[in-house]
């Protein structure tokens, strides 16, 4: 079954700092987005060049004009719904549309797909992520339990690249500025912490590599379980 699409209008438009544009998005077409689904993925799909609406379609022509993101809030009641977007640093079809948008302007929504970490109770968390991956890795750190432990490697290019995140009282975060997106420091920080006991549940997403190196350091640590980790690959350099 394919995801369901929607069409939404831009309300607002916020730069969280030099390389993150957050974008709200409202529209009736919102009214049925399912609630507890941040961290989750959704297609977002931009109007083609000359056109002012997107094509909602899966067909392989219209996938060229569509990229998946992270859902980082929704609103159900005011139908609003947040995607933070990587921009000015990079160049794409999205990304460019979102250097460039403004209030009134249309995108289309596919999905939602299903949210990663869900074992928030687990004995501790290890949650691991570059400035990719960084919508997901807030939205995750934010769903989590009060009584939360464990530790958050959040990498970004720049000290004014970060942002504020609702963290958890006993979970160690900490931000690691990076401006070389090639050298893994993410995996020198992960090989520094004091491994925890119990079963952690595990966050891993960034670069395809620093993602395989990192996945292959903690699964050989004692609790590694397969079935409470994702590690994903948003880009490829």
């Amino acid at each position: 079954m394919k995801p369901k699409l929607r069409l939404t209008q831009v309300h607002e438009v916020q730069d969280l700092g030099p390389h993150m544009r957050r974008i709200v998005l409202r529209g009736d077409d919102l009214k049925d987005f399912p609630i507890g689904q941040e961290s989750a993925h959704v297609k977002v799909i931009v109007p083609q060049p000359g056109e002012t609406k997107p094509k909602l379609a899966f067909s392989f022509g219209a996938k060229k004009w569509m990229r998946s993101y992270t859902v980082r809030a929704f609103d159900a009641e005011q139908y609003r719904l947040t995607i933070d977007f990587s921009v000015n640093n990079h160049r794409g079809v999205v990304a460019d549309w979102a250097v460039q948008a403004k209030p009134g302007d249309y995108l289309g929504i596919g999905g939602p797909g299903p949210v990663k970490h869900t074992d928030l109770a687990a004995d501790w968390h290890l949650i691991v992520g570059d400035f990719s991956a960084l919508p997901a890795l807030a939205a995750t750190v934010e769903k989590l339990p009060n009584n939360a432990k464990g530790y958050v490697l959040a990498q970004v290019p720049t000290v004014e690249d970060q942002q504020h995140i609702n963290v958890p009282p006993h979970l160690h975060f900490q931000w690691i500025v990076n401006p070389d997106v090639l050298r893994n420091e993410l995996l020198q920080h992960v090989q520094q912490i004091d491994w925890m006991d119990g079963q952690p549940a595990i966050f891993i997403a960034g670069e395809a590599s620093q993602v395989k190196a990192i996945h292959g350091y903690v699964e050989s640590q004692p609790g590694y379980q397969k079935d409470k980790t994702y590690a994903s690959a948003y880009w490829q350099a």
